[in-house]
């Protein structure tokens, strides 16, 4: 599998147009990795940990709850909340999710 990205990808902000970001050249190996190792179920063959991009997505979430309450937040990393903010807690799933893609109670 080969694969590469290319083109420009654009971003909406509050409804309107934001940045456009071109993805050519920015590292097709790894998601050739990543569907590489979905097929073959071999982890050990990752070229990073998905920890890693557990934490890099986690760190993008927080950002974007931070952003649309519109001020700062504190996480709790070890209870995975924001201490003494039901608000921000909140934010961390959904109360209702699309058919066929609802979380179980617990994972």
């Amino acid at each position: 599998l080969s694969l590469r990205h290319e083109g420009t990808f654009e971003s909406v902000v509050d409804g309107q147009p934001g940045p456009k970001v071109s993805g050519e050249g920015k590292h097709p190996e790894l998601l050739t990795n990543f569907y590489n190792v979905m097929r073959s179920r071999q982890t050990s063959d990752l070229l990073a940990p998905l920890e890693y991009g557990r934490t890099a997505a986690g760190l993008c979430h927080l950002a974007n709850i931070s952003y649309r309450l519109g001020r700062s937040v504190e996480f709790d990393p070890a209870k995975e909340t924001f201490p003494h903010d039901e608000q921000a807690t909140a934010m961390l799933s959904r109360a209702v999710y699309r058919s066929g893609f609802e979380l179980p109670d617990k994972v």
